[in-house]
């Protein structure tokens, strides 16, 4: 339902107000001054104006309520009437002001008011009121876990296009909180949402200003059923306090707050960590897990690493000969496979980051990962002569140096297209681009790293 929805249950604290005020209020009526009857009825404070109507008498009070405007006042002040005069209202007042004043209450206030009529007002009512919309109002339990309907509260400022600035100004005055007050929302004729306010504007605006004028209708929103993981991520491109929510026909149905995504956001980081680390994404306590459930999770990532070294020391083996041949390789085998698997997760990091911020996208690939091999080749080629320098202090064979030498340079180059490449082929079969980044990488890295250095030390010393 169309929403003015801070707070259900804080209640208006009632002020004493100006004794003279019913007299006023009398004597504009009967006079049949209607104008200035709703302009002062609108002034009041809705607590004062709800005592003043609850001294009149009842069917006085509903032909008075009558002249009360807009509907989200109108809603404020019906809220803290008494019950009495409250079922007299609905029941006797003009059924298109009450329907217009019943779907700017909170859905919980609305259909709490209804059980209380007799079945053929609160029948007659329910059926005024847009066919669309349910009375239950929207219950987080309803949607899928993880999604922002799950997520997202009803406590949001929603007023129609066609409301004045004074009028909208007022309506935010007499709420009973405003620490969710982050946007002010516009609904069109439909109830759909139309549009965002800026509330600084809002306040600058000249009093007849429609929202309609004011309004941002190029706004972000997200629709109910849309990951958590994707609203933290527009929230966070967008640099945003609050996002609306809604649902498959446009209405508004709620927001998320910064506040709100606080956890979600954490135990998103704590996930991709754990899936970087290679041991998956389930609960990161590892206190209220069994040794065998530690193991189930982390097992499939053990599996795939100790493939990959099984292989690299197959490869080792077929190139027995060079090694004995030259057994300084060895010795600097650590460094050049080390160097370069650091570098491939440097820019594995760039790349899973990117991608799950939203930043990246295919059709960055092939610019990212020429300047990846850019930065990578000057890399390589400092680190390279740094080694080849190194390995010719320690054992004066210009051979060694050139085999050491180059292969760290063509490794530190090659880990980074590996490196850039996972995350893109992972997030195009649907898989989390973050597994790129863990010992699976790692380990492809190390395979093609050792191949390279054997290939090279190989042609150097048996050309």
């Amino acid at each position: 339902m169309s929403m003015v929805n801070l707070d259900d249950s804080d209640a208006h604290t009632s002020q004493a107000y100006d004794p003279q005020i019913p007299e006023a209020i009398e004597r504009l009526y009967r006079k049949g001054a209607k104008f200035h009857l709703s302009q002062m009825l609108f002034k009041l404070k809705p607590d004062d104006l709800a005592n003043v109507l609850c001294d009149f008498p009842e069917e006085k009070a509903c032909d008075l309520f009558e002249f009360v405007s807009p509907p989200q006042h109108a809603a404020l002040v019906f809220e803290e009437m008494r019950e009495g005069h409250k079922r007299y209202l609905l029941t006797h007042c003009e059924l298109e002001h009450m329907v217009a004043m019943l779907e700017c209450l909170p859905d919980e206030a609305c259909q709490r008011n209804l059980e209380d009529l007799d079945v053929e007002t609160a029948k007659r009512l329910k059926s005024a009121l847009n066919e669309d919309l349910t009375l239950e109002g929207a219950n987080p339990s309803d949607y899928t876990n993880n999604t922002a309907g799950s997520l997202m509260s009803p406590r949001v400022l929603a007023l129609p296009e066609t409301t004045t600035a004074a009028e909208a100004i007022r309506t935010i005055q007499g709420l009973a909180v405003h620490d969710s007050v982050f946007y002010l929302y516009t609904t069109n004729a439909k109830k759909r949402l139309a549009g965002v306010c800026s509330l600084r504007r809002l306040m600058l605006a000249e009093p007849e200003t429609t929202l309609e004028e004011l309004e941002n209708s190029r706004l972000v929103r997200v629709h109910v059923n849309t990951p958590l993981d994707e609203v933290a991520r527009q929230i966070s491109q967008y640099r945003l306090l609050a996002i609306p929510v809604v649902d498959d026909r446009g209405s508004l149905v709620g927001q998320i707050t910064i506040d709100n995504l606080v956890d979600v956001i954490q135990d998103e980081n704590n996930r991709a960590m754990l899936r970087r680390a290679g041991i998956g994404s389930q609960n990161n306590d590892v206190l209220a897990q069994s040794p065998l459930r530690i193991f189930m999770v982390r097992v499939p990532w053990l599996i795939s690493a100790f493939i990959g070294y099984l292989l690299i020391s197959a490869i080792l083996d077929g190139f027995e000969e060079t090694l004995s041949s030259i057994v300084q390789l060895a010795f600097f085998f650590p460094v050049v496979i080390g160097m370069s698997g650091n570098a491939g997760s440097q820019t594995g990091s760039v790349a899973v980051r990117g991608l799950a911020l939203g930043l990246l996208n295919y059709s960055h690939f092939f610019r990212l990962l020429f300047k990846e091999l850019a930065a990578n080749l000057i890399q390589g080629i400092v680190y390279g002569l740094c080694l080849a320098v190194a390995a010719y202090l320690f054992f004066q064979n210009p051979l060694l140096s050139l085999t050491v030498g180059s292969a760290l340079m063509v490794n530190i180059t090659a880990a980074s297209a590996i490196a850039m490449s996972l995350p893109f082929f992972f997030k195009r079969i649907g898989a989390d681009p973050a597994i790129a980044s863990g010992p699976l990488a790692l380990t492809f890295i190390d395979l093609v790293g050792s191949t390279n250095y054997l290939i090279i030390a190989f042609f150097t010393f048996h050309p």
